[in-house]
């Protein structure tokens, strides 16, 4: 630093042998508290007075240990003293060397002493501004004075503000050594940005490491000046390095349960594996039983592969055992995501989630987990063969029925795919023939072995073959015994296709196609008739099976278009596109004894015959019953409106810009049916008609839906009603009976954002950080207020003879902020049918600056429950926060 010091002294002896022998010019600084620093007294042949408006900065660099240039500049002065050595800098002075800075009102360097002192001044209000801001690579620090010396590298500091991670440690005095520590005394560490902040953590001296923790003797805590009586006898914050991890403790919630005592919760440990791997070890535990331990690991390998992995049991318990309603349950979850693009062309991924029926309601605090009444998974591998047009799926699946406790399972799925080929693109170049050059062909084959309907309980025995046969039990006593290998059921299917089109007349499109769909299993069904007990018995009889089914359609469709003008200045006008298409279907009936697929069984003593598929538990279905050659008929309705904008009548309108406003008055309108002319009777197919638009500049969403049998109903006089083969258009006048309907309205409102109009430069990227690292915990009071909506009507009533099942539901959410720091939420709906009021949940927001206060409440119902959070904002201090709640989960809910 010697050197550097020289540096800086050298350009200003040389200065001086000039400057001494000229006059200094006359110059009157601008009106602040610098040009008050400058008494006459300093003026003379000894003083070198140096007039900004030369904007001087200085860059020195000379052969010395200097690696890069040192700049400095003022707005005011710039005085060197020559008799006493000292150099005086006076407002908005700066001084930058390589990632060290420094920005004050006042510095003066005394360069006998090789030191530096920076001071802010005092404003016409007596507040001291323009405090020194000293900042070396990311790491800055205020103070309202600075020393520091260029020689032994140390400084001291009274007022010091730094800024540590997410928070600020504020000290009377400290003092800097030359390795970057500094050594606080009378130091507090807050996360409040405040200059008199809300809260801090006081202790008498706080030792900050350089790029490694903050350590502290006894500390107490203080919230709006009042002491709290809990003292620590020492305490120390890890640097939160966002590239590093940190193995630690993860602090607990804590609490007491009215029936199940006091607990802990989340109580864990965190620790990174390498470089690519971390773990986490949590679990619960109460004082009148129960307990969970879960496991936890996240992996990534970047570029390569990225997943999680989490392992979960839980027991608990309620009541003693002598209780009658005492209740011991375990409950267990599997999860694993896994992402890996191995090549270009294969991808291997997963989605795992496997966990006892029971699990959810018991080991999950999320609302929304306690209604999922299904849950499944995933693990495959996708294969894309290059130059050609193949792909493989190889897939193991699972689904679970968390309300019937039932789990079906594919081991393993495999699907090889062709995408459609025109092989005769390049046959001729005739017209005539496009129809043939824009045939295409499509292939698709899956494979399955499938396990349907594994109850819970039996799920390892089944999936592993533990054991030869399991028994079901029906009833507490009563039970079925089952070959474990009667699970297990295999099969293939095959589908393709070939389609081409034609345009006839330039305006009709016309579509024929043939599909083919073939099955492959290794097992049928043979049902007899036991006279004995006058029941049907079946018997699984071993042996491959090729089936068949294929089936050919013709399609024909155009559009219309029809126009309404309306008589105005406006030029309103209303356009309709009327799309009508026609269908021609065949399929034989497979259910003829030709194919071989149905057989005819007897099914009472009286000798009357039933005809079965002896393929009907095949996991992908078999050729349908029936012969089919049916038109089928649709027409879809769109309108559409426009008319002229008001202001494009002015003069200064711009012509360039569209007069018209344009939009959609019905995005869809449509009906549709079919007639089977090989049907015996009833061949004319239910009437379906649907409807979607958008109302209010697209701010509300209405659909609906409806269906109608167009047969009539004969009612007998014991209150049954049966369909007869006549239309009820020709019979009663009518077009038919309305066996469902359904009607949805949506909507949603929000205001604009508070600060939709802050410019760009005022992004915090700091705050955005915070807020990534903690989106549970952040509540956007930008917006002042959003509601939605909605409404669903459903009717069906399929036999005339039995009464109509009508549902009815509203649901309806938003937010309102009362203040600028006070929001509240809402979550309910009603449902008509029940005449009850839906699940409800209301949550309070209080903005408390560097704290915040939540508080989610769900007033009545299983999942009645109120969680009240008053807690620091930032992450640092995420566990420092108070807790009061009552939990469903803490309670027996059935």
């Amino acid at each position: 630093m010697k050197k550097s010091l020289y540096i800086l002294f050298i350009p200003f002896i040389c200065l001086g042998s000039w400057l001494r022998a000229q006059q200094v010019p006359a110059y009157s600084p601008q009106a602040d508290s610098a040009q008050h620093a400058l008494p006459d007294s300093l003026a003379g042949d000894s003083i070198v007075q140096i007039d900004p408006k030369q904007a001087l900065i200085d860059s020195l660099k000379a052969q010395s240990d200097l690696k890069s240039l040192v700049t400095y500049s003022a707005s005011d002065s710039i005085i060197f003293d020559m008799d006493s050595n000292m150099l005086y800098l006076y407002g908005n002075v700066s001084i930058q060397y390589e990632t060290t800075s420094l920005q004050a009102a006042r510095v003066r360097i005394d360069w006998e002493n090789e030191t530096m002192y920076a001071t802010g001044v005092e404003d016409e209000q007596g507040n001291l501004v323009g405090t020194p801001v000293f900042t070396e690579k990311e790491q800055t620090y205020q103070a309202r004075e600075l020393t520091y010396n260029f020689r032994t590298q140390k400084g001291l500091v009274k007022g010091a503000r730094m800024n540590e991670q997410d928070g600020f440690i504020l000290a009377e005095v400290a003092k800097r050594l030359p390795d970057g520590t500094f050594n606080a005394k009378g130091g507090r560490f807050t996360t409040c940005d405040l200059e008199d902040p809300h809260f801090y953590i006081q202790s008498k001296k706080i030792k900050v490491l350089p790029n490694d923790q903050i350590i502290s003797g006894p500390l107490s805590m203080v919230i709006a000046d009042f002491p709290l009586p809990i003292i620590i006898p020492f305490g120390f914050i890890p640097k939160m390095e966002q590239d590093k991890r940190r193995s630690g403790i993860v602090f607990p919630q804590y609490g007491d349960s009215p029936e199940r005592g006091f607990f802990l919760r989340n109580l864990g440990f965190y620790t990174p594996i390498g470089e690519n791997f971390d773990l986490l070890i949590d679990g619960d535990i109460y004082t009148r039983g129960g307990w969970r331990i879960g496991a936890r690991s996240s992996y990534r390998k970047r570029y390569k592969y990225n997943g999680s992995f989490s392992l979960e049991y839980g027991f608990r318990k309620f009541g003693e055992k002598t209780d009658p309603d005492a209740s011991r349950t375990t409950s267990w979850r599997v999860g694993w995501n896994h992402s890996h693009p191995i090549d270009p062309q294969t991808r291997f991924s997963a989605s795992v989630n496997i966990s006892s029926s029971n699990t959810i309601r018991e080991l999950s605090f999320n609302q929304n987990d306690f209604y999922t009444n299904n849950v499944s998974s995933s693990i495959s591998l996708q294969k894309t063969f290059a130059n050609s047009p193949f792909s493989l799926n190889m897939t193991i699946s699972h689904r679970q029925d968390m309300n019937k406790s039932t789990m079906n399972m594919d081991l393993p799925t495999l699907n090889l795919s062709m995408r459609r080929l025109t092989p005769f693109q390049h046959v001729s170049n005739k017209k005539s023939m496009e129809w043939l050059t824009r045939m295409g062909v499509t292939y698709n084959m899956q494979g399955a072995q499938r396990l349907q309907t594994i109850p819970d309980s039996l799920f390892i025995p089944i999936l592993f073959r533990t054991r030869d046969s399991v028994d079901l039990y029906l009833t507490d006593t009563t039970f079925n015994r089952r070959s474990v290998s009667s699970f297990y059921d295999i099969g293939l299917r095959h589908n393709a296709s070939a389609s081409t089109s034609i345009k006839l007349l330039k305006y009709i499109n016309i579509s024929p196609s043939f599909t083919y769909a073939g099955y492959n299993y290794f097992e049928s069904e043979k049902k007899t008739f036991n006279p004995q007990t006058n029941q049907i018995e079946t018997r699984v009889v071993p042996g491959f099976s090729f089936l068949h089914q294929f089936s050919t359609s013709v399609s024909a469709n155009t559009n219309f278009y029809g126009i309404y003008q309306f008589l105005g200045k406006r030029q309103f006008a209303i356009r309709q596109r009327i799309s009508p298409s026609i269908s021609y279907n065949l399929k034989p009936d497979f259910s003829d004894p030709k194919w071989g697929y149905y057989d005819e069984v007897q099914k009472d003593s009286l000798g009357n015959t039933l005809l079965y598929n002896r393929y009907q538990t095949g996991i992908y279905g078999s050729p349908s019953r029936g012969e089919s050659q049916s038109i089928g008929f649709s027409l879809t309705n769109v309108f559409e409106m426009k008319y002229r904008k008001k202001e494009s009548f002015d003069p200064d309108f711009d012509p360039k810009e569209d007069k018209f406003v344009r939009g959609r008055l019905l995005d869809n309108l449509s009906m549709s049916t079919s007639y089977n002319f090989a049907a015996d009777s009833f061949r004319l197919a239910p009437f379906r008609f649907s409807a979607r638009t958008q109302l209010l500049n697209n701010k509300i969403n209405l659909n609906a839906g409806a269906s109608m049998d167009p047969y009539s109903v004969v009612f007998d006089g014991e209150g049954g009603a049966r369909r007869i083969d006549k239309l009820a258009l020709a019979r009663d006048g009518k077009l038919g009976r309305l066996t469902n309907a359904q009607v949805s309205i949506s909507t949603s409102f929000r205001s604009e954002q508070i600060r939709s109009k802050k410019k760009s430069e005022e992004f915090d990227e700091n705050e955005f950080q915070r807020i990534q690292n903690s989106l549970e915990n952040y509540v956007d009071f930008d917006i002042p207020w959003s509601f939605s909506f909605s409404y669903n009507f459903s009717y069906s009533k399929f036999s005339p003879a039995s009464d109509a099942n009508i549902t009815q539901t509203l649901r309806f959410n938003g937010d309102f902020n009362f203040t600028p720091k006070w929001k509240i939420a809402f979550t309910s709906g009603y449902d008509f049918r029940r005449k009850d009021i839906s699940q409800t949940n209301v949550s309070i927001f209080r903005d408390l600056h560097c704290w915040q206060m939540s508080f989610s409440w769900v007033p009545f119902g299983q999942l009645r429950s109120y969680v009240l959070t008053i807690s620091v904002k930032s992450p640092t201090l995420r566990d420092l926060r108070l807790n009061k709640r009552d939990q469903w989960q803490d309670r027996r809910l059935f």
